[in-house]
């Protein structure tokens, strides 16, 4: 039996020094046999310098001079990598412990990216019972690329929750995909979503292998049903329907942006939802293009002819109807119950867990990549080095 390949795990950072130690811990944590740890800080003006120096020779590290954002930090570390496969672990996330042995088994000569759903944890590494995304039993990679086409997206994990070929990210450089007008306004999982399943095989996992951190300094966390988020995750789709397109053009292949935003499920529920608080907010100044009754039709139209099982269609299309006609004081914690993992109260993280088949647990720790039964709350630890 031949050898399983090596991981190199690269833990991206900037300015997250209360997390960095506990995600480089992790990294070194791991079970497989053939793994190596880069750190990179993208001119971290905290004490981060500080935290990957003492480390020392256990890890190898990618200091930059300038910030540049989370695409240029990973383009400077990755061609340093002596191993095949790439993990690019967030430095407030966490992988679990067999993450790298895990990818391993999996990959095959074909393989450029496996994806994998995370562990939701709050601020302290504890569970909060929330496991995504789920995905289909049939999500192969002509789905994905299939799904690409129609909407400008595919069911994908966020950045900690992939591992991606050095060939694929070579692949990537070489044909223009990392030329960027504007490189902050994209992130290195988006772009490799988008070129993965054109270059090779994608792999989708149903267990775990990495956790992602809630806390309050999260781009992307949402802790209230607020217009303006909705909006600006709006605007991160614009900018990864313009990639897509470029790409697509280049490599000669038909995709039309405007058809696939009014096939875009998310994207028509998220125009709903920013619509019906901004609504709320102010029907005076909202304009009819924006109603949420006229969004909510768009949105019907696409969720009732979706590939998903029919009690899903029903739920969710009843979910919809429910969050555009109530008043505010009712759709905003239905809103919160879809979108905020951290608000959704015991009983509907059970239900949760039971009616998806993941048993995520609440209340557990995650700590150097290992879950601990414990019910203290305590701050991610540094380690003695």
């Amino acid at each position: 039996m031949s050898e399983p390949p090596g991981v190199t795990i690269i833990v991206v950072n900037y300015n997250y020094e209360l997390f960095l130690a506990a995600a480089i811990d992790s990294a070194l944590g791991q079970n497989h046999p053939h793994c190596e740890v880069i750190a990179v800080d993208d001119c971290s003006t905290d004490n981060s310098v500080a935290v990957i120096a003492g480390y020392g020779d256990r890890i190898r590290s990618v200091l930059r001079k300038t910030n540049g954002g989370q695409v240029e930090a990973l383009n400077s570390a990755w061609p340093l990598a002596r191993y095949p496969i790439l993990i690019f672990l967030d430095s407030d996330d966490l992988l679990l412990a067999h993450a790298a042995a895990t990818v391993a088994a999996r990959w095959t000569p074909a393989t450029v990216k496996i994806q994998a759903p995370l562990v939701t944890v709050d601020q302290t590494g504890r569970e909060i019972g929330h496991v995504s995304p789920r995905y289909p039993p049939d999500l192969d990679t002509a789905r994905i690329r299939a799904e690409l086409l129609r909407t400008g997206g595919a069911p994908n994990s966020p950045a900690s929750g992939n591992a991606y070929s050095r060939s694929l990210l070579e692949a990537v450089a070489g044909d223009g995909g990392f030329d960027l007008d504007v490189p902050r306004r994209y992130w290195m999982d988006t772009i490799l979503t988008c070129n993965a399943p054109f270059f090779g095989e994608v792999i989708s996992l149903s267990k775990p292998f990495a956790c992602y951190r809630i806390h309050t300094e999260n781009l992307y966390r949402l802790t209230v049903a607020d217009a303006s988020q909705f909006t600006r995750l709006l605007t991160y789709f614009a900018y990864e329907i313009e990639y897509f397109t470029g790409r697509c053009r280049s490599w000669g292949v038909p995709f039309d942006p405007v058809a696939a935003r009014n096939h875009s499920l998310w994207a028509l529920e998220c125009r709903l939802i920013a619509d019906k608080l901004a609504y709320n907010n102010s029907p005076a100044v909202t304009g009819s293009s924006h109603h949420p009754v006229r969004s909510l039709f768009r949105a019907l139209r696409v969720f009732v002819r979706a590939r998903l099982p029919m009690l899903t269609r029903i739920i969710g299309a009843g979910w919809l109807i429910v969050v555009a006609v109530s008043p505010q004081s009712i759709a905003r914690p239905l809103i919160a119950l879809r979108f905020i993992p951290s608000a959704r109260p015991a009983w509907f993280a059970y239900a949760h867990r039971r009616l998806t088949g993941h048993n995520a647990g609440r209340g557990r720790r995650v700590s150097s990549g290992r879950l601990q039964e414990d019910d203290k709350c305590s701050a991610p630890s540094r380690s003695s080095r």
